[in-house]
């Protein structure tokens, strides 16, 4: 009896231990929570080409999901004016092209800066440089004012299009003069600087580039930054305002302080024409001197 009794009991012991096994063996192999990340293609952020994505953002986009392998990672395309609404889902959607705003900030945790790019520049042939540089002021940045009151200095404006508060402010003033074109799509305006019906336009210089490649032109291509403009603009991830959307974020900010050097950026500069580097070098040497020096830093 108290061999049978014994044999009972080892069974039961094995039985809880295979029980006990089998729950370990479950929970070391639980499924990675999804992050998806949202874009809009916008060459050359996000490029669609040949059924692959590509461009300086989804490059960025990589370098991070490579260093966030607890997270199982879906890459889904959504029209832009559906971007923003994509972060109030209960998912856990991300985007890490978003400017933050206070309004934003309402229902979306940020990380810190990401993507440092130049803002909307005038954009010129570097062979026309001449004709502009009496428009320069000490810093080399262009007077915008005085560029759009000479009618002898043709460019063109897309219409509908936002350059930014202060420039749509000034350019408004100044849409019925003859130098100025309102056009319906901007995708053509460095054909038009080649074939001298233009003199100079608005692009981001990221842009401009982009379309100077599509275009097979040769010529080189210089953007002038705007006075009383910032020097940068500035974009990041941003998750839902959630428990999960805050992990994700706080998991980024850990990435972005491991690299203070911000390897990152040279997906972008990549895409600035070549004459604009040295001017995006500048200002990642601020950005990363401000990183060293003040604790409180936003980078």
């Amino acid at each position: 009896m108290a061999i049978e009794t014994g044999m009972r009991g080892r069974a039961i012991t094995a039985c809880f231990m295979t029980v006990l096994f089998w729950m370990a063996g479950t929970q070391g192999t639980a499924a990675a929570p999804d992050i998806t990340w949202t874009y809009s293609s916008f060459p050359p952020a996000y490029i669609e080409q040949n059924n692959t994505l590509q461009g300086y953002a989804t490059q960025t986009q990589n370098w991070l999901i490579d260093r966030l392998p607890q997270y199982h990672h879906i890459v889904k395309t959504v029209p832009l004016a559906r971007l923003l609404a994509e972060m109030r889902s209960p998912e856990l959607h991300c985007s890490l092209t978003l400017i933050p705003t206070e309004r934003r900030k309402e229902y979306i945790y940020f990380a810190k800066p990401i993507l440092i790019s130049l803002p909307p520049s005038v954009v010129i042939l570097a062979q026309k440089m001449p004709v502009f540089r009496p428009y320069l002021n000490d810093k080399n940045e262009i007077d915008i004012n005085r560029l759009l009151a000479n009618n002898g200095i043709i460019t063109a404006i897309r219409q509908g299009r936002s350059y930014g508060q202060y420039i749509d402010d000034i350019v408004s003033q100044y849409l019925s003069r003859p130098n100025i074109i309102t056009v319906g799509s901007d995708d053509k305006f460095i054909q038009l600087l080649e074939i001298d019906r233009l003199d100079w336009v608005m692009y981001l210089p990221d842009e401009a580039e982009y379309h100077l490649r599509q275009s097979n032109y040769n010529s080189e291509i210089i953007s002038l930054p705007i006075a009383n403009m910032p020097p940068f603009v500035s974009a990041t991830m941003g998750c839902p305002k959630n428990r999960q959307g805050k992990q994700v974020i706080d998991a980024v900010n850990n990435i972005l302080d491991a690299y203070p050097d911000m390897p990152w950026t040279q997906y972008y500069k990549a895409w600035i024409p070549p004459k604009d580097r040295p001017r995006y070098n500048d200002i990642l040497k601020g950005i990363l001197a401000a990183r060293l020096s003040q604790p409180n830093s936003p980078f």
